[in-house]
């Protein structure tokens, strides 16, 4: 294979890896990790090209530096370097007698080296080459004398984390070839992890963590259990002592190797869960600590409640400690920020940051525990802490009662603890004062509630919906903040697209919705309020048509200028209204006819060019028209705007308006309308194609009633066609049409 660098990089590498001169290498690793890039792209070809040509000397002059050099930067430059050209890439390509002679540089070194933070790097190091070592099947005896005699001497500090580090480094698949070889040696490594865990050193501390970690298998000897019983003891004191360090990043990374036990070999921590349930949420509670921390506490007893085998042992807790439990993410719903709706990038960028999103957080840890306790447990918890956060004078409370309302309701059908204590009306008196809640984040969360497709909002809008029509009027009328009002025009929308279409028969107040959504169009909105109004008003509008009737006048100009809108959406429903006037059929849509129709040609122009958002405003636009035709024929040349409008059928993007179209369609045809024929019927191979295409696709274009009509008419215009006709007509048909349409005939 020809090489992808040049004969002279190639000759500069050996030149550079050959020299006793260490400072070509030095400031190659300044431009690797500079922020420069090309000084970056260059040293990065140039281990590149040493990785692939001379690996052995690469490794060699790497090493020599780590053990080597007088500089600490270097040495550390050098192991980091190691780690980008991999071991694994470099270690098999060695002699044999090359990779004895590193082995042995390497325990040397773990024992000369005087820089800690040099170390804990190079035993990184260390962990990938004993798995290198290991994949050749070979032992490596020196290594476990070092080990244990490091451990041994526990009077050494940082001969004992060295030790520590190099097992809390070992990757996952070779550990139990290290295990193997400590058998032998239990006690004496026991012994030694019990006094790293009780350590005064924080270093030492969190080293004891990963290497009990590593060897966990070790001491999960069934016929000898109080092995790992002591090992957990010490790791629970040594969190509690590791809490009072001043440094936040050890307690953190003690966590992390808990949290790691706890998904490795949660086997010998099933007869401690409930322990360690308590002693996190002493940890939780501690107002003292940091949220972080507690997230950390929390954190360990979610990945304990991601686990089957540890759920009956989570549901037996007493009552009282799973109310504890639950109110730690709780309290964690209250570091909401007070500009959170306002500024929903920042919150994204703290999780890039590494900066842990408190609130987030909780809400996550809300819906696993919710998952993981179940309906029974969980609910009445709810419903026993509910009024006190929602009646609270805090907001933040008030926010976070409504929050927990949503998380349990996606995942729960309470409301049948609600109604079995008749407090339904209740709940939802509650929510309705919530979205006058003089916090503009309360009554966000309040809309948002409404428009979750759950069964407790399905039964409060069956049950209460003149109410709730009431309130997100007055909402409307109301709210000065736009993302709120936008969040309330939502919930309404959601609210008329799901109750029964005559739900608002039942309400007398629909002509104040009518004038209420009115004002709003009016008004300045954006173009998603804009849209989700529009939408509203056409629902009032097909569900009441009286009072649609009423108000059509006022609100057609606001749609004809709708037309206009760069937003697709607002299109589409400024279009859905226009018909919904059309098919009322009134005096007072005529004189807007000739200002329509020029609109609904630019949305009905080259369908297939414009971009497929607009797709559905050309379906709608088509529509329109066709609805002109047949209520205003009067104000109208029908004899060129029926087979315009019959020219654009089938459509094919806006279902629901592609089965009221092809209905229109078949009626027309049914009942021989002129307009649509043409002079001599020349329209007839037009409309027989179209009824053949709607056909050949179900019921998906139309109903299977308007399917059935068709194949009928096809067969009575066969059946009075001229010969002549007929046979023009399938020849302008392609195969798959001819097929298609004799097989209707036919039958």
């Amino acid at each position: 294979m020809e090489s992808e660098f040049s004969s002279q990089l190639q000759s500069q590498v050996f030149e550079v890896l050959s020299s006793n001169d260490n400072s070509p290498m030095e400031v190659l690793f300044s431009h690797l990790f500079s922020r420069e890039q090309s000084q970056k792209s260059h040293a990065h070809a140039f281990f590149e090209c040493s990785k692939r040509h001379y690996p052995d000397v690469l490794f060699i002059k790497l090493c020599f530096l780590i053990r080597c050099s007088p500089r600490v930067e270097t040495r550390a430059n050098a192991i980091r370097v190691v780690r980008f050209v991999r071991i694994c890439d470099l270690w098999p390509k060695l002699r044999e007698m090359a990779q004895s002679t590193l082995k042995g540089h390497f325990l040397a070194y773990l024992r000369e080296e005087s820089s800690m933070a040099v170390l804990r790097m190079f035993c990184v190091v260390m962990g990938e080459t004993v798995r290198e070592v290991c994949k050749g099947g070979k032992q490596w005896p020196e290594l476990i004398e070092f080990v244990l005699t490091s451990l041994g001497k526990t009077n050494d500090e940082k001969l004992l984390e060295t030790a520590l580090l190099v097992l809390a480094n070992l990757p996952r698949d070779c550990r139990s070839f290290i295990c193997d070889a400590l058998k032998g040696s239990i006690q004496v490594i026991h012994s030694s992890f019990l006094s790293g865990l009780a350590s005064a050193s924080p270093d030492v501390q969190v080293a004891s963590f990963g290497a009990v970690l590593t060897l966990v298998a070790l001491f999960s000897d069934p016929s000898n259990p109080g092995l790992f019983h002591d090992l957990l003891r010490a790791m629970m004191v040594g969190i509690f002592s590791l809490l009072r360090c001043p440094q936040d990043g050890y307690v953190h990374i003690a966590f992390k190797e808990l949290i790691n036990l706890v998904q490795e070999g949660p086997q010998p921590l099933r007869p401690y869960m409930s322990d360690m349930v308590l002693d996190m949420l002493q940890i939780a509670e501690n107002s003292s600590l940091n949220e972080e921390i507690h997230c950390c506490a929390l954190r360990l007893v979610i990945s304990m409640t991601e686990l089957q085998e540890f759920n009956p042992i989570l549901l037996s807790l007493p009552h009282e400690t799973l109310v504890r439990l639950f109110l730690v993410p709780m309290k964690m719903l209250l570091c909401v920020k007070e500009d959170m709706m306002q500024n929903e990038l920042k919150s994204e960028l703290d999780g890039n940051t590494g900066k842990i999103n408190v609130y987030k957080f909780g809400l996550g840890c809300l819906y696993q525990l919710s998952i993981t306790l179940g309906e029974s447990k969980i609910v009445p918890i709810a419903l026993e802490l509910l009024p006190h956060y929602l009646n609270s004078s805090e907001w933040k409370m008030r926010h976070a009662g409504i929050t927990m309302l949503t998380v349990l309701a996606k995942e729960f059908s309470f409301e049948t603890q609600i109604l079995m204590e008749d407090s339904l009306g209740q709940v939802l008196a509650k929510i309705i004062e919530l979205f006058q809640d003089s916090h503009f984040q309360v009554r966000w969360a309040a809309f948002n509630f409404m428009v979750i497709p759950t069964t407790f909002v399905q039964v409060v809008q069956i049950l209460y919906h003149s109410r709730l029509v009431l309130a997100f009027v007055a909402a409307l009328d109301n709210e000065q903040n736009n993302k709120v009002k936008e969040q309330a025009a939502s919930a309404m929308l959601f609210f008329l697209k799901n109750t029964l279409p005559d739900s608002l028969l039942f309400c007398q107040d629909v002509d104040i919705v009518m004038v209420k959504l009115l004002v709003l169009l009016q008004g300045n909105e954006n173009a998603k309020d804009r849209s989700i109004v529009l939408s509203a008003f056409n629902i009032v509008a097909e569900r009441s048509r009286k009072v649609a009737l009423e108000h059509h006048v006022n609100y057609l100009t606001i749609l004809v200028e709708a037309c206009n809108d760069n937003n697709s959406e607002v299109k589409e429903e400024a279009a859905r209204g226009i018909r919904i006037c059309a098919e009322l059929g009134s005096m007072q849509f005529k004189p807007f006819i000739n200002r329509i129709l020029p609109k609904l040609n630019i949305l009905m122009q080259h369908p297939n060019q414009q971009l497929s958002e607009n797709a559905k405003a050309h379906d709608i636009a088509v529509s329109v028209l066709g609805r002109i035709c047949v209520c205003h024929r009067d104000c109208i040349d029908a004899s060129k705007l029926v087979p315009a409008w019959l020219s654009l059928l089938p459509l094919k993007d806006d279902l629901n308006e592609a089965k009221l179209m092809h209905e229109q369609l078949c009626l027309m045809a049914a009942r021989l309308d002129k307009e649509l024929l043409g002079p001599g019927n020349q329209n007839l191979v037009k409309i027989i194609a179209v009824f053949v295409e709607v056909i050949g696709m179900g019921d998906k274009l139309a109903t299977m009633e308007t399917v059935k009509n068709m194949s009928n008419l096809l067969r009575e215009f066969w059946r009075t066609i001229p010969r002549s006709s007929l046979e023009l007509i399938l020849l302008s048909f392609n195969s798959q049409q001819q097929d298609l349409l004799l097989s209707l005939v036919s039958t």
